[in-house]
């Protein structure tokens, strides 16, 4: 991530393509145009309506007058009129008091919780009356673990800013269906391995559509059906390549220069410090997609014969530290705030879509250079996995 940050940033400033965010980002906003109201001259018939709305208005928050007293409260004599200071200062319980709106029916309170968690309570029920019947009747698990997924993260989604930092809801709800998957799981007589093997068996739903295995064998799993997603999602990111397609000519060289170098060099490093460092050639493999995101991690460990269950878990845990922590080492790195080109380029070189995923609350034109980079940074691995002399001189490094 260092050397990504210092080297992208280097080809900003000497190609001189560097700029401010306070004029870009004014960009996002919506077109230049006085904002002062008192350079506006409406129109004669809003200059009306105006003046009508404001006249209603008048009239509805008029007071009501005064309750008329009983002869019998005035003080003093009947013949005598009423004081001046009884006439300015009538009594408040005879005033007419303000009118508060009744509460709302206990079915529209019912109505307004269910709409607002209407897709926790359908995947509720379908884990009672779906998943859980259909995994003790007739042993398909999908259903089940689906519905356990999704209500993980719903759950971990709610947990609040401050602790997020500590607790990302990607890991959190990971643990939770891990778990929540293995008690069910051991209520069948079931182990860890065979459970995680019914969640994700390989099969996807476009080899069924194709017509792969469609008739016998075994049935995707819920793992499979959210990779099938997760391809779709990848695409999905393009939007904001497009929507920001200017800045990504401006910036080319340094989007492509970088992602080049660092692909080619995870590519001979990293399976060979990790070999050195003990871990089987496999695994060892397999770290040199570890900035990848999933959906193209797992082709370029294929053509290296890599590990497929250690790639799945570094590359979501490279997604999740990066987004963790990837804000606060550019700060300490000394990256402007402004410099949206090295940030977006670092973070989605080094943690792929959730970094991406991260930039597109809190810096949209960022994360259309994180979701290019990552996009080219894992095209480039999996080109040149492709190509079989370099595969054989990657797994010569860990002694294959």
């Amino acid at each position: 991530m260092i050397i990504t940050a210092y080297m992208t940033r280097a080809l900003q400033l000497l190609t001189k393509s560097t700029k401010k965010a306070e004029v870009e980002r004014a960009e996002e906003l919506g077109e230049d145009r006085d904002e002062i109201p008192i350079a506006e001259t409406p129109l004669e018939d809003e200059s009306r309506l105006t003046s009508a709305a404001g006249s209603t208005v008048a009239l509805l928050n008029l007071s009501a007058p005064p309750r008329a007293q009983e002869p019998v409260s005035i003080a003093g004599r009947q013949s005598d009129p009423p004081s001046r200071d009884e006439e300015q200062s009538p009594d408040p319980g005879l005033m007419m008091r303000r009118q508060v709106p009744p509460p709302p029916a206990r079915c529209r309170i019912w109505a307004a919780h269910i709409s607002n968690r209407i897709d926790i309570l359908t995947y509720a029920l379908i884990l009672l009356f779906v998943g859980i019947p259909v995994f003790f009747g007739a042993g398909y698990s999908m259903p089940l673990h689906l519905c356990v997924n999704v209500l993980a993260y719903f759950g971990a989604s709610a947990i609040p800013h401050s602790w997020r930092r500590f607790l990302h809801p990607v890991i959190v709800s990971a643990f939770a269906t891990a778990v929540t998957i293995y008690v069910f799981g051991l209520m069948r007589g079931q182990g860890l391995p065979e459970t995680l093997h019914e969640y994700r068996t390989g099969l996807k739903y476009l080899q069924l559509w194709e017509g792969a295995r469609a008739d016998g064998g075994e049935k995707p799993g819920a793992g499979d059906m959210l990779g099938t997603v997760l391809d779709a999602s990848i695409v999905a990111l393009a939007l904001p390549m497009f929507q920001y397609r200017r800045e990504l000519k401006e910036h080319f060289l340094a989007i492509v220069v970088p992602n080049v170098l660092l692909s080619v060099g995870t590519l001979f490093s990293q399976p060979y410090i990790c070999y050195v460092l003990g871990i089987s050639p496999q695994r060892s493999l397999a770290f040199a997609a570890r900035s990848l995101t999933l959906a193209l991690a797992i082709p370029a460990v294929e053509n290296l014969k890599g590990d497929h269950d250690t790639i799945a878990a570094v590359a979501i845990m490279s997604g999740v530290v990066g987004a963790l922590v990837g804000q606060k080492m550019l700060d300490w790195l000394k990256i402007p705030d402004d410099d949206y080109v090295t940030r977006g380029v670092t973070l989605g070189a080094n943690s792929s879509a959730v970094a991406t995923a991260l930039l597109l609350r809190t810096d949209p034109r960022a994360a259309a250079l994180s979701s290019l980079s990552m996009s080219l940074f894992g095209a480039i691995t999996v080109l040149f996995t492709s190509i079989p002399p370099m595969t054989a001189v990657i797994r010569s490094l860990v002694g294959l």
